[in-house]
């Protein structure tokens, strides 16, 4: 009797088993059927040879359930649409140069964590352990060098929320993961509604529930062209972990990387993300981009003819700065002969000490200020600045010091603060640098004698008086030039930018 009631038990489980699998069979051909609905039958381009696409899902940290859809949906993007062929691993060795020579382009989908470090690599012998670490040295230099050299990279969701131990990987995708305060029904409008990468949503806004991620430096718009970002004003803005005081939360962008391509969307954290007509069509238009197919505006948000911002560096040499000549009063003070000839030889201690390494403007430590050759009033200010370790530097506006720079792990309070006030505020709010080595970018604006910093995306200053160093009875001088603050040691500046507010 025993015996036939376990046959009969197991009988049922067979039974319930082989219906879960029918059902999950079902499930997943619901799934792909949705996928290919939402798929574009043509490309937005022809592919000017053949294309393959490198598609990397590989974690080491959180694992998104949506993984499996979201590679189904990239294999049927390719394969509906023509427009490229597909090759899916999780093995880091097909990073290899040889290998990802193969690939006209890389996309990382919703990849988590340092993915060329082995989790163990502190445990290892020795010698494994040198091993690991040249690998994943020649590893990071290849994918590099593959998009600089013309490939293209394309991100999805969690694609800045990997490699935060590698800066370049930062700047080369544009910017990290910093939270996602919003998982909800939420608009995304469009920052450019004609560009090429934005045709499937006829110029109308993206109404979706999705995870909706924060970034961190090095985004800016200073350096990618934004295509979608959140609607703030149809948000909710009292949600905790909101880190941004600028309300700019980019949703998708593309930028340059030498002479290659990178595309990046965050939304994809849901299944049905992948199913969805108008984000699918946006895929294959930011992918084709990315292959090097589809045409499209590429110049950073933030560029010097938006809005009336213009350049204060070429990145080529040093046109429109001048050496310092002592203070603001001093110089006053000078006959024009006597100006002329203390700017002849602050020029040339320019020219020994500022010199441009590779598009960025670099200080050796020695000599002193450079500084604009116009004079400014109110203004913005937008400037990419690094330092080295114990660094110590500033950025002087109407010539009177300084908003301040330096290395956070020898000054806790961290950069941005208006380091020679007395009477009014002289340190951030909060600290939000960098570590040392890495960009940071201030965004400074001063109207009057107030001054509002923003650092990396953070409110560090906010319209605080900025006092006159060189006269403290009076206030600050109403114009003045610009000044990089020079104090012995090595400094970077790259994408200077000024607006005048008149």
């Amino acid at each position: 009797m025993t015996h036939k009631i376990s046959t009969l038990v197991a009988m049922g489980m067979t039974i319930c088993m082989a219906a879960a699998n029918r059902a999950t069979r079902a499930q997943e051909a619901d799934v792909l059927e949705r996928i290919s609905a939402a798929c574009p039958d043509k490309p937005y381009a022809q592919p000017a040879t053949p294309r393959t696409l490198l598609l990397f899902t590989g974690t080491r940290g959180y694992r998104h359930g949506s993984i499996p859809v979201g590679t189904a949906a990239i294999k049927a993007l390719g394969e509906k649409s023509g427009a490229f062929a597909v090759v899916h691993t999780e093995d880091i060795a097909v990073f290899e140069p040889e290998s990802l020579a193969r690939f006209d382009a890389v996309c990382m989908l919703n990849t988590t964590g340092e993915l060329f470090t082995p989790p163990d690599r502190d445990k290892m012998p020795e010698v494994k352990r040198v091993e690991a670490t040249k690998r994943e040295v020649r590893l990071k230099k290849s994918l590099l060098d593959f998009v600089a050299r013309g490939g293209g990279l394309v991100g999805i969701h969690a694609a800045v929320d990997c490699f935060y131990e590698w800066p370049e990987y930062g700047e080369l995708i544009g910017g990290y993961f910093n939270g996602h305060p919003w998982h909800e029904d939420v608009v995304i409008k469009l920052d450019d509604p004609g560009h090429p990468l934005n045709v499937a949503f006829d110029g109308r806004p993206l109404e979706i529930k999705d995870e909706i991620y924060q970034l961190r430096a090095p985004y800016s718009r200073d350096r990618q062209h934004v295509l979608m970002s959140l609607d703030t004003t149809r948000t909710d803005m009292a949600k905790k972990g909101i880190h941004r005081d600028d309300r700019d939360f980019a949703v998708s962008w593309i930028r340059t990387h030498g002479k290659g391509r990178v595309f990046y969307c965050s939304l994809g954290h849901r299944d049905e993300i992948y199913w969805n007509p108008k984000v699918m069509h946006h895929y294959l238009a930011g992918i084709q981009y990315a292959l090097g197919d589809l045409r499209a505006d590429a110049t950073p948000s933030a560029a010097p003819s938006d809005g009336g911002w213009v350049s204060l560096f070429n990145g080529r040499d040093l046109s429109g700065w001048k050496g310092l000549v002592d203070d603001p009063k001093k110089r006053a003070a000078m006959g024009p002969s006597e100006l002329a000839e203390a700017q002849a030889d602050a020029d040339k201690l320019m020219r020994d000490h500022w010199s441009i390494e590779g598009g960025v403007l670099a200080f050796d430590g020695h000599g002193s200020h450079l500084c604009t050759e116009k004079d400014y009033g109110d203004f913005e200010m937008l400037v990419d600045w690094k330092i080295s370790p114990g660094g110590d530097s500033g950025i002087y506006l109407r010539g009177a010091p300084q908003v301040q720079i330096w290395d956070p792990a020898e000054w806790p309070e961290g950069s941005g603060g208006l380091y020679n006030n007395q009477k009014h505020p002289s340190k951030p709010v909060t600290r939000a640098d960098n570590p040392v080595g890495e960009w940071n970018t201030f965004r400074i604006k001063m109207i009057g004698d107030r001054v509002t910093v923003h650092l990396n995306g953070v409110l560090v200053v906010h319209n605080v008086v900025m006092e006159n160093y060189w006269e403290r009875d009076k206030p600050i001088y109403p114009r003045g030039q610009i000044e990089l603050q020079s104090h012995g040691s090595k400094l970077y500046f790259r994408n200077i930018r000024i607006r005048e507010v008149r």
